[in-house]
């Protein structure tokens, strides 16, 4: 089975400082990738590189099988969507105007909206549960309601890849929770493949199905999910010690930084 992303030998260099190193990655349809690492470690870098937003130095990145050196933005946009770290809060649009751009890739100036243009956006409405914002202003949000928002246009984009840069920054822990769950609802139940950029060490060793751990823009670790708790792999990503419980209600494996420096 060809993978659905693939990524070789990428390097990203801005201003001669590298910020990415020979990054290699496939990810399968319905896969999900959380993406942890340090401040600064290439996380947010990754995914805009992916999104075609950053140009690398070197390497390629296909998305089935198609290359992004060899698309245009709008192309590209028909096979990844993103949603950027910030929320919508600050944008002058009605809720169903800014999911509607969703479509954007698909259109010209002059072109009509069309009746898949239609189901595309009411299915995004429909997952999202976005149906009761859709008259208001975007302004008018609060952050967990702004970001059901950003995932219901990234949705209506209808693409087989799904990039999100910490979804649930600045979130409350219901909205975390609601967030989350959505995530999860999108790769498991619509089998949209995820990489999500976390600083949730236990988000992501329980909910994804991979992790890729950057530091200093190179890959520290990569593999399965349920793997990377463990004292030598934590400590060498975040220079960290880290002690280890169970989760009360699951029975997973929960890290918690050790406050003995």
């Amino acid at each position: 089975m060809t993978a659905l992303l693939q990524i070789h030998d990428l390097t990203v260099q801005v201003a001669n400082k590298s910020l990415l190193s020979n990054i290699n990655l496939e990810l399968n349809q319905g896969d999900y990738l959380c993406v942890l690492g340090p401040n600064g470690a290439g996380k947010s870098t990754l995914l805009k590189t992916v999104m075609g937003i950053i140009k690398p130095a070197t390497g390629t990145i296909t998305v089935n099988q198609h290359s992004l050196s060899q698309l245009n933005q709008k192309q590209w946009s028909c096979m990844v969507s993103y949603v950027p770290q910030t929320h919508g809060q600050k944008l002058n649009f009605l809720v169903k105007e800014f999911i509607q751009m969703g479509r954007y890739p698909y259109h010209t100036t002059f072109s009509n909206w069309l009746p898949e243009d239609q189901q595309a956006l009411e299915r995004a409405i429909e997952i999202t549960q976005t149906d009761i914002f859709l008259d208001r202003h975007m302004q008018t949000l609060s952050g967990g309601e702004a970001q059901r928002v950003m995932i219901a246009a990234a949705l209506c984009q209808k693409t087989p890849l799904l990039l999100l840069d910490e979804p649930t920054s600045f979130l409350d822990p219901h909205h975390q929770v609601e967030v989350h769950q959505l995530i999860q609802q999108l790769n498991r139940q619509h089998d949209i493949s995820i990489i999500e950029v976390s600083h949730d060490l236990n988000h992501a060793s329980q909910h994804s199905k991979q992790i890729l751990a950057l530091k200093y823009g190179k890959t520290l670790w990569h593999g399965p999910s349920s793997d990377l708790l463990q004292e030598s792999h934590l400590r060498d990503l975040y220079d960290q010690d880290f002690v280890f419980t169970t989760h009360p209600q699951t029975g997973a494996v929960i890290a918690l930084p050790s406050e003995q420096l």
